[in-house]
C-alpha cells in the first residue's frame, strides 16, 4: 500500500513534555504491525534557540504501527538531503516543493 512512497511520520506523544519526533523517508515495507522506513529523523526541542534538529545521515527505522500518530504522503521527488524547516508564528513546517508544506509541531 505505502511501499515505495515518500512519507512524513509523526510519532505519538505519551506525555505533554515529551519531545516531538518526526521521521521523513521512503517506506521500504508496510505490514499489519510494522512500518520500515529509510529516511531522516526530526526532533523538536521547546525553549531552545535552535528548536529543530534534523539527522545528518539517513537511516533505516522499523516503527511499530501503534507508535504512529499519523502518516502524510509526500511527493515522490522529495529531497531527503535538503530538508528545509520554516517557522511561521508558533508552528514549524517542512518545506515541500510542489505541494503544501507539512506541519511538524509548535
Amino acid at each position: 500500500m505505502l511501499e515505495g512512497k515518500m512519507v512524513k511520520i509523526r510519532f505519538r506523544r505519551y506525555f505533554p513534555d515529551q519531545k516531538q519526533w518526526i521521521f521523513v523517508g521512503k517506506v521500504v515495507e508496510f505490514t499489519e504491525n510494522w512500518v520500515t522506513v529509510n529516511g531522516k529523523g526530526i526532533v523538536i526541542f521547546k525553549g531552545r534557540k535552535e528548536p529543530v534538529d534534523v539527522d545528518q545521515e539517513p537511516r533505516m527505522l522499523v516503527i511499530p504501527r501503534e507508535n504512529i500518530a499519523h502518516i502524510r504522503l509526500l511527493p515522490p521527488d522529495f529531497d531527503l538531503s535538503n530538508i528545509k524547516i520554516d517557522i511561521r508564528k508558533m508552528r514549524m513546517y517542512v518545506k515541500v516543493p510542489g505541494a503544501p508544506d507539512t506541519s511538524i509541531g509548535e
